[in-house]
């Protein structure tokens, strides 16, 4: 009689829980016998959970994934599957660890590995975006795959080349200190590298067991240290980062700071109409981005007007003048401009000693997608001695 009430009560309890999940759960239970049905030859996104009920990191899992299938139930499937009874089903995803998680979109046969943040939030964010590139998909609109595990953005930072790149920039920096062999930085790799491709600032990495230096220097004791260095003067202005380690909250983060007083206090909050040697210089202290404009009101006012937007976005990083094209023609021809029309615009490095010819069309996102490039220094300048100095003013222009 005993062994029965023992089996009846084992009974019961199967019946309302499967795993780590209550049978009342918004997570769907897959097994060998419904994965193909449910998942594969479904028209609908799913998530999937490859899971071992004895799994510490699984077992922290369980009430964010709970919590971001309920919020997501009609939206996209939530499954979970226990591969210490299930294993078959999972078998072809390349299962090594537990939990593995994977994204059954479009294309069921190549899913995708979720190397989010196990938090609801993330979870919920990264299939909202899923959602809507499935629902896309479905209008016939093709959708490019978002560069989440290209590292090629991000700029490798050593104990050489630090001062000349961060500190010697008046550009702000974003820079993580990892361990290659840090748990917690492999989670963060993917949202870093996809944060680069989205952010206006250079994104970087120091590993810190190789670049000892730099780890002293900033008391890096645990990993991965992320540190923001804004725009401007770099003196002692570092502040550390403790929020979310996702690519939306770290943007977020990034779009709230401010340059820092020092160098920056040079910066010229809008764009000066340059006409003597003394306000060229106050314009150009560092980086400078010069307009040579036309001498028809109309046509001159609209180019001022893309120039004090960008101005709007390059506070701290750099300063914006203009002359009146052919006013000063010397100092024009000093600078490869004369002669090819106006409006001209020319970015001015005064640190590396050399400047940028613009030549695309002048607008805000054209304009200050080439001034981020000189100062990745991914654009190509001609090299001068020394600023040059501003001719006799012509007054009837």
């Amino acid at each position: 009689m005993k062994g029965i009430c023992c089996l009846l009560i084992f009974s019961l309890v199967a019946t309302q829980c499967f795993g780590l999940y209550e049978a009342d759960s918004k997570v769907v239970k897959l097994t060998k016998d419904n994965f193909k049905t449910l998942v594969l030859e479904s028209n609908e996104p799913w998530m999937v959970e490859f899971y071992a009920p004895w799994c510490g990191h699984c077992k922290a899992l369980a009430p964010e994934y709970n919590k971001a299938a309920k919020a997501l139930d009609g939206i996209v499937h939530i499954g979970a599957l226990d591969m210490t009874t299930d294993g078959e089903a999972g078998q072809p995803y390349g299962v090594n660890g537990y939990p593995t998680i994977k994204y059954f979109g479009v294309n069921k046969a190549d899913p995708i590995a979720y190397e989010g943040e196990r938090k609801k939030n993330a979870i919920v964010d990264y299939l909202l975006d899923k959602a809507r590139e499935f629902a896309l998909n479905r209008l016939g609109v093709e959708i490019k795959p978002e560069p989440s595990n290209d590292d090629s953005k991000v700029v490798v930072l050593t104990d050489a080349n630090f001062n000349e790149q961060v500190n010697n920039s008046q550009e702000a920096w974003f820079v993580e200190f990892y361990a290659p062999w840090c748990g917690h930085c492999k989670q963060l790799q993917p949202e870093w590298n996809k944060l680069s491709h989205q952010a206006d600032i250079p994104i970087a990495k120091v590993d810190a067991t190789a670049q000892t230096e730099l780890a002293k220097r900033f008391n890096i004791e645990s990993y991965p240290t992320i540190y923001f260095f804004p725009a401007g003067n770099k003196q002692n202005t570092h502040k550390k980062y403790e929020g979310e380690r996702n690519a939306a909250a770290l943007l977020k983060y990034i779009k709230e700071q401010k340059p820092v007083d020092g160098q920056s206090q040079q910066s010229v909050s809008d764009v000066v109409n340059i006409k003597s040697d003394e306000s060229l210089n106050q314009v150009c202290k560092q980086l400078c981005v010069l307009g040579f404009l036309p001498t028809d009101k109309v046509e001159q006012e609209d180019a001022v007007q893309v120039l004090k937007k960008a101005a709007l976005s390059l506070t701290g990083r750099a300063n914006i003048g203009w002359f009146v094209g052919e006013q000063f023609d010397d100092f024009e021809a000093e600078l490869n401009v004369i002669g090819e029309g106006y409006p001209q615009v020319v970015v001015l490095d005064l640190s590396a000693k050399k400047h940028y010819r613009f030549r695309r069309q002048l607008n805000v996102d054209n304009l200050n997608e080439f001034v981020r490039g000189v100062i990745k220094k991914t654009e190509t300048g001609q090299s001068f001695s020394n600023l040059p100095k501003l001719n006799a003013q012509k007054t009837d222009l």
